[in-house]
């Protein structure tokens, strides 16, 4: 006999709509993640790569951090704005996404 044949499933029947609402949430917020400090030597290797790969329109993948979670996004870094401290990226496709430099945890060139 399988004890864990098929979860909460099984007592869902049993529960009320309030209690159901409130186990969704609960397995949603186990994907939270608090977000990494980096040390300054980390800031500085991706500010060097950020400026390269302006310089030199490469391809980069940059993880960063939104909304509670780690977040991927590959494509060419168009154009660095130091006053807003943005970062703009094109993705395949001619998508654009701006992205804050306080949430860039890593950049890796292509």
């Amino acid at each position: 006999m399988n004890l864990k044949d098929r979860g909460n499933k099984k007592w869902t029947a049993m529960m009320l709509i309030e209690h159901r609402k409130r186990l969704k949430e609960l397995k949603e917020s186990e994907k939270d993640r608090e977000k990494p400090i980096l040390d300054e030597q980390e800031k500085a290797a991706i500010n060097s790569k950020l400026q390269q790969a302006v310089q030199m329109k490469l391809p980069v993948e940059i993880k960063y951090y939104e909304d509670k979670r780690f977040k991927t996004v590959s494509g060419v870094v168009r154009k660095v704005n130091l006053n807003r401290k943005k970062v703009i990226i094109s993705e395949k496709g001619g998508k654009q996404q701006k992205l804050s430099l306080t949430d860039l945890l890593e950049l890796r060139l292509k």
